[in-house]
């Protein structure tokens, strides 16, 4: 393990124990974390990882996009119940990261901080920004409101908004009885009754499968969507932005690569010289010498630049192809009807429904109508 003193850090290093906590990671504290250990620890989804070793690559530096979530995740944890807050809202503790209200959560002009899981057992409605560093459980309504959690975001009732500038945005699920209004971030989201009028985004899936109707949508998931009755104007698409993201990334790799070989050609030159000479290389002048020297370190620091390269650039690859694998099985379900003019986006294929039917599997190649003997179009 390495280990660095925090006043021996250099601009934009990162340490462990400020990401410490997130899904699990036992990393030794006064650790200094790389680009690629930052990059694997946020993509859970893509990488199921419990325990990371720490190399002494380690002490490469982390990307700004990087740094800047991660300063993300600290204002989470820094930010503590205020005093006025406790008092206003009388929160109660329930365990040490668990908090709950029995006030509704009415008219927070400013960003208001909850550094754990909270419950509120009554309606959120009109407030600018919540920050929940857990989960947040609301046993009522949400109305008009912006909410970002770091876990879930559980409401037995309603997400009703008056129009589509309210944003709920979580790490976790999202679920909620009737989404009305509303942009929705999530890994997973499940409804129960109704979508209308709203843009919901899940990295894994859309569940619905008792809902009423889904009007005037655009539901998109990364895997599955699972659905009851789907009524106009609707668009229901399965496509992984994940899988993007991997593929610039590997493109990027794949560049720096051969920059790399471009750097190194001219330097291989110095290594031939070196093995020539070997035990006569202090005959030579001393710039001379110094000039060699220096080259055989540079192309030695390049080589492992490059190394660690195409070994991120193999597990990447790894990691793509299996996303893709995984995505020839991904469908779009629709339990009850479908209503003429939905459209269904798979990948780069998009199918307009002519027809209303009932029991509907759409997939990459295809559709299949279920209970009419499969007929598949």
């Amino acid at each position: 393990m390495v280990q660095v003193k925090k006043e021996k850090l250099k601009p934009g290093m990162v340490t462990a124990e400020e990401i410490s906590g997130r899904t699990n990671i036992s990393i030794k504290k006064g650790t200094v974390l790389s680009e690629r250990f930052i990059n694997l620890i946020n993509n859970k989804i893509l990488f199921n990882i419990d325990t990371i070793p720490v190399t002494e690559e380690s002490y490469s530096t982390i990307l700004l996009h990087y740094k800047d979530e991660l300063q993300k995740e600290t204002l989470f944890k820094k930010k503590q119940f205020s005093d006025d807050l406790i008092s206003d809202l009388e929160i109660e503790k329930i365990s040490d990261d668990n908090y709950k209200t029995n006030k509704d959560l009415v008219n927070l002009r400013e960003e208001t901080y909850f550094p754990t899981d909270f419950c509120v057992n009554g309606d959120i409605e009109n407030c600018a920004s919540i920050f929940v560093g857990g989960s947040l459980t609301v046993f009522g309504d949400v109305k008009d409101s912006n909410i970002i959690s770091k876990g879930n975001i559980l409401i037995h009732g309603n997400i009703e908004n008056h129009n589509r500038y309210y944003k709920y945005n979580s790490y976790g699920l999202i679920k909620a009885n009737n989404i009305n209004n509303a942009v929705i971030h999530a890994e997973t989201v499940h409804v129960r009754h109704s979508i209308t009028d709203s843009e919901i985004i899940a990295d894994q899936e859309i569940e619905g499968p008792a809902t009423m109707y889904i009007q005037n949508s655009k539901l998109q998931a990364g895997y599955n969507i699972i659905l009851g009755s789907v009524k106009d104007q609707t668009t229901l698409i399965i496509f992984s932005e994940k899988q993007i993201e991997l593929i610039k990334k590997l493109f990027e790799i794949e560049k720096r690569l051969k920059d790399y070989e471009k750097e190194i050609e001219p330097l291989k030159q110095s290594i031939r010289v070196f093995q020539i000479l070997r035990e006569r290389i202090n005959e030579l002048p001393t710039d001379k010498r110094k000039k060699l020297i220096s080259n055989i370190k540079l192309m030695n620091a390049k080589l492992q630049k490059k190394k660690y390269l195409t070994e991120q650039f193999v597990t990447l690859k790894v990691e793509a192809d299996r996303l893709k694998q995984a995505r020839e099985k991904a469908s779009i379900i629709i339990e009850d009807e479908v209503a003429k003019g939905t459209r269904v986006v798979i990948d780069n294929s998009s199918f307009i429904v002519q027809m209303k039917d009932k029991g509907v599997v759409f997939y990459k190649k295809g559709m299949i109508i279920m209970g009419k003997k499969s007929r598949v179009r």
